[in-house]
């Protein structure tokens, strides 16, 4: 983990209790107990526990954006120089399509998800962020869900 921080430890009742938080958000706190085998005030100061130590980040609608006529997705790969990493990052937090941005090592330095409506907004991202230096882009023909994480990563 970066920085000396150590991982965080669970211990079962409370790995079911974020599985189930990943699967439904929206839970009550009553059924959530009688799914984990908890009373209502355990299970409510076990959320908060899990909340205040920052395992528990927020809850969150899932959007279908293909339903919001955003069906075009692409990951955008980025090689710039040192010098410009802050303006890219900079440019990226102003631009709304930019849904993701994650630092790599390796030949690029960033990889950039992005959402467009269609082919030419998409055209015109990779324009303006090739200012900053090479790119290479790949339009995505299906995104699967993403994988919540499980207690076979997360307890061993």
């Amino acid at each position: 983990m970066a920085n000396g921080e150590t991982r965080a430890r669970l211990d079962p009742t409370d790995m079911a209790i974020v599985e189930i938080l990943q699967e439904d958000g929206r839970i009550g706190i009553s059924a959530l107990g009688r799914r984990v085998g908890l009373s209502q005030p355990a299970t409510s100061e076990r959320v908060k526990r899990l909340e205040e130590r920052g395992i528990v980040a927020g809850y969150r609608a899932v959007v279908d954006p293909t339903a919001l006529g955003l069906g075009t997705m692409a990951v955008i790969r980025l090689r710039t120089t040192h010098e410009h990493i802050q303006a890219c990052l900079k440019k990226f937090a102003q631009m709304p399509e930019v849904i993701e941005v994650l630092r790599v090592t390796g030949e690029d330095c960033f990889l950039v998800k992005v959402l467009v409506p269609s082919p030419p907004d998409l055209e015109a991202i990779v324009d303006g962020i090739g200012r900053y230096g090479a790119v290479t882009t790949n339009v995505v023909l299906r995104a699967e869900p993403p994988k919540r994480l499980g207690r076979e990563l997360v307890m061993r």
